[in-house]
Parts: structure tokens; C-alpha cells; sequence
């Protein structure tokens, strides 16, 4: 398969063709790690596009005109915009995965089998073909066919959401993806030892990973305490902790932190010279983890007093000094601005027809010889059609007939 020229020097997954035929946000950034190392892309999409391009419209979310849900998660991909239920869509649709490697989808079981594009059916086609499905609640049991959004599968239903639920009984709403791009990560990591595995065998294979299994996952250390019939602490209200170091504090300029200590006698003394407090080191009150265990709420009330002194720059320096993990509560104009996440590449520069030069958030994974491509834009809707299905043979007078029939989108140019 020839190489994308656009791909910069090419890549480490060049070669490789994957369709993502997956809406939302899950698979597709399962899709976009791959896309970032320069692989091929290729997204199919209804002839109206993926939902996730009207994410930004959802009542609550930063208002701004860019699609920025679909943005984020498509860099790097050509779309092909196709009426899958219509027979010569599905046709066209099955010579593409002939000449795929990777084939992802999030698709209900259901609707699989109605478009005639679930495993059977492509492995037919396709006997190399690596099938990636995501799901909400797994491949099984009897809400499989459930559908699934990271806010309940993975953050309600893993009790993650109960472990940070306030004791006022309200929670502010869950980041939107922020479930969805840890479990993509998944879906990537078995995709890739799919490839592993093919390449040993020669044969193509299916692999799947869920919102409930990664809501676990995350919540694991927690929920093996249940499974092993440990006992749990009641809840309580910041004013009187269980842990002195797992609530957050306020410094005299009015900005949040916190500080944690997991070694607490060892790093005790520490955070005592962190805040000026030496005195409370050997303090018969103070002194072992079983003593502060006792008044929680008496070192929370003290150490309110102690902050409320400083602006928060002062404390960052004295935390930094002593060694003692500290972060304040980053707002997302904080995010924006950091400076660690910037020097370690978290933000990528993209040129955008409509915003100029603009940042997006990066692939997480950093490889020493194999840096990613050079970042592009999301695609519009259907603004590959025309060149994917020219590779693929098709007559330019029959692919202008697609489009009139309504069988295939052919978007906007490429500019």
C-alpha cells in the first residue's frame, strides 16, 4: 500500500490502512493514536457525520463555533462518507476493508449484524483483518446490548463516582471523554498486540475492551478491597477526615491545593518545616500516624490557619523545597498555560482553516526513536470520498454518480 505523502517522515504504523467506522469519542481516539504514527486512517462516517461533531452542542459545554469534540479526537484522518445501508454503499464499503489492517467500530451487536459488517461478515472478506469493537458494558451477560456513555459505565457504575460523591449528595458533571480516552487507550493496546500476534500467525483476529472493564480497571485498587471483604470507613466531611492529606486547602491568595503524603511518619517532619511548624514534629499530639489519626480534624483546622497566611506561590516554593507532592487545583486556564505539560508535549499545534494555528491535546505516549507525524486538521464530512475511492478504482464519472445518488458524501475539497 502506498504511503501517505501528507504523513511527514511517514511513521511508525505507515503502511497500515484502518478504518474507523466508530462514532463518539472512545474508539475514535483509539484510532487517532494510531493516525498520529502514520497509519492511514480512514474515517467512515454517515452522510450527516459522526455525532461527536455536534458534541460542543450539548446543553452545559464551553460555547465556541469550532467542533472542537470532533476536532480533537479526528486529527490526522481522511473521511469517507457513506451510506452503509444502501446495497452499493455496502459494497463499496467491503472492498475497502479488503485492503485494510485494522478495522474499529462501537457499534451494538445489533447493528452490526443489520449492516452485515460484524466479525464474520469482514473476516469473510478479510482473513488479516484486525477487528476492534468498544463497548459500553462488554460482549456478554445480559446488558450487553445496553447503550453506553463513559459517565455511567465508567465513572457511575465502577464507583469511582461514589468514592468523590460529596456528602451533600451533589457532583459537579463529569468531564465529557474524560472516561472515554483512558479506555481508548485500551482498545489501542489490543490492537497492537493483535498486529503482534499477526504478525507471528499471519491471521487476523478480533479484540474488544468496554467502559465498565476500564471503570474498573481505574478503580481497581478499591474495588479488590471489597473483593477481598475489607472493611470500609464512613464518609465524612472535610472538616474531620479520615486523612488530613487527601482534602484540599486554600492559600491566602484564595486559590486551592493539596499535598499528599503516603509515607506519613516519614514524611511528617517534612511538612511540618514546610509550613514553618517545627514545633509539631515531636508533639506528643502530633508525633505518630496514630496520634493525628485522633484529631484529623483539629490538624485541618490548623493547618487552614497556616496557609490562609501565604499566597499560594509561596507555598508551591516551600512544598517544592521540602519534596512533598504538591499541585494546585488547576482551572482549564491553568491547563492551558502549563508550562511542565507544554515542555513534555501534551499540546500539539495544528493549522486550522478557520482559527489559524491552534493547540490540540497530544497522544500520550512518547517513543524515543518514533516521534508522531506531522499533526493535520480534523476532515470534513465526506472531504476524502472522492481520492479513497479513486485508490480504490472507482471512475471519477461513477463516483460523481454515487454522490447524486446520495450513496456516498463528497464533501468539501481539500484545502
Amino acid at each position: 500500500m502506498a504511503v501517505d505523502p501528507d504523513s511527514a517522515a511517514a511513521g511508525l504504523l505507515s503502511g497500515l490502512r484502518v478504518i474507523d467506522a466508530a462514532t463518539m469519542v472512545m474508539v475514535p481516539s483509539a484510532a487517532l493514536v494510531m493516525a498520529d504514527y502514520g497509519a492511514e486512517v480512514i474515517k467512515v462516517e454517515a452522510l450527516s457525520g459522526d455525532a461527536n461533531r455536534f458534541g460542543h452542542l450539548i446543553p452545559g459545554m464551553p460555547d465556541h463555533q469550532r467542533d472542537y469534540c470532533f476536532f480533537q479526537d479526528n486529527r490526522n484522518k481522511k473521511s469517507l462518507a457513506i451510506d452503509l445501508k444502501h446495497p452499493d454503499g455496502l459494497a463499496l464499503f467491503y472492498r475497502l476493508v479488503e485492503t485494510a489492517d485494522v478495522f474499529f467500530t462501537n457499534l451494538r451487536a445489533r447493528a452490526l449484524d443489520a449492516l452485515r459488517i460484524d466479525y464474520a461478515s469482514l473476516r469473510e472478506r478479510n482473513g488479516r483483518l484486525i477487528y476492534a469493537h468498544g463497548t459500553g458494558y462488554g460482549d456478554a451477560g445480559p446488558e450487553a446490548c445496553k447503550p453506553g456513555y463513559d459517565a455511567v459505565c465508567y465513572w457511575s457504575r465502577s464507583g469511582l463516582e461514589h468514592s468523590m460523591f460529596p456528602l451533600d449528595g451533589w457532583l459537579g458533571p463529569i468531564p465529557y471523554g474524560s472516561g472515554d480516552h483512558p479506555s481508548g487507550m485500551s482498545l489501542f493496546a489490543a490492537v497492537m498486540m493483535a498486529l503482534y500476534r499477526r504478525e507471528r500467525t499471519g491471521e487476523g483476529s478480533r479484540v474488544s475492551t468496554s467502559l465498565i472493564a476500564n471503570g474498573a480497571w481505574s478503580n481497581a485498587t478499591v474495588i479488590q478491597a471489597r473483593l477481598l471483604d475489607a472493611t470500609f470507613h464512613e464518609r465524612r466531611p472535610r472538616e474531620r477526615p479520615l486523612n488530613f492529606a487527601a482534602v484540599y486547602y486554600v492559600a491566602g491568595c484564595g486559590r486551592k491545593f493539596k499535598f499528599t503524603i503516603i509515607e506519613h511518619q516519614k514524611k511528617w517532619p517534612a511538612l511540618c518545616r514546610c509550613i514553618g511548624r517545627e514545633d509539631l514534629i515531636d508533639h506528643p499530639r502530633y508525633a505518630t500516624v496514630e496520634a493525628r489519626a485522633r484529631v484529623t480534624g483539629e490538624l485541618v483546622s490548623l493547618f487552614d490557619r497556616q496557609f490562609a497566611e501565604r499566597p499560594l506561590d509561596d507555598w508551591k516554593g516551600r512544598f517544592e523545597e521540602s519534596d512533598v507532592p504538591f499541585s494546585i487545583l488547576s482551572d482549564y486556564d491553568d491547563v492551558a498555560s502549563d508550562e511542565q505539560m507544554r515542555a513534555n508535549g501534551v499540546f500539539v499545534e495544528i493549522e486550522d482553516e478557520l482559527l489559524g494555528r491552534v493547540r490540540s491535546v497530544n497522544s500520550p505516549l512518547v517513543l524515543e526513536h518514533d516521534p508522531p507525524v506531522r499533526p493535520r486538521r480534523a476532515p470534513h464530512v465526506g472531504e476524502h470520498t472522492r481520492e479513497i475511492l479513486a485508490a480504490l478504482g472507482e471512475p471519477e464519472e461513477s463516483i460523481e454518480d454515487l454522490i447524486r445518488r446520495g450513496v456516498v458524501g463528497g464533501g468539501p475539497t481539500r484545502p
